[in-house]
């Protein structure tokens, strides 16, 4: 896939409208709720089914929040292909636990 097209989500930035629209699953939850939480001009994307959430930084690096097989949440940066389970999180954790667990680890992927 070349990458020009792989990352051509429908993008949301801070502030998000009501007329745009919500996302469906838990990871796109999570991803407009960590865009929230950090600074600077970073957008939020849900993936293709809602399997995945996405967030994307000024500077056009990509990452990734979804979940493995083994039900482990993870979070990895599209651009140099680090990734990381986030601890003390799982395929059952809330939107809000999630979230705060990828705010707090995002900083160690770039």
């Amino acid at each position: 896939m070349s990458a020009d097209i792989r990352h051509t989500f429908r993008w949301a930035h801070l502030p998000f409208f009501e007329e745009e629209d919500e996302p469906t699953s838990l990871l796109g939850t999570v991803a407009q709720q960590v865009v929230a939480l950090l600074d600077g001009q970073w957008g939020a994307a849900e993936g293709p089914g809602g399997r995945t959430g996405h967030l994307r930084n000024a500077e056009g690096g990509v990452f990734t929040i979804g979940v493995c097989e083994a039900g482990c949440v993870f979070l990895r940066n599209d651009t140099s292909g680090a990734v990381m389970h986030l601890p003390h999180v799982d395929a059952d954790s809330s939107a809000d636990e999630i979230t705060e667990a990828a705010h707090e680890h995002i900083d160690e992927l770039f």
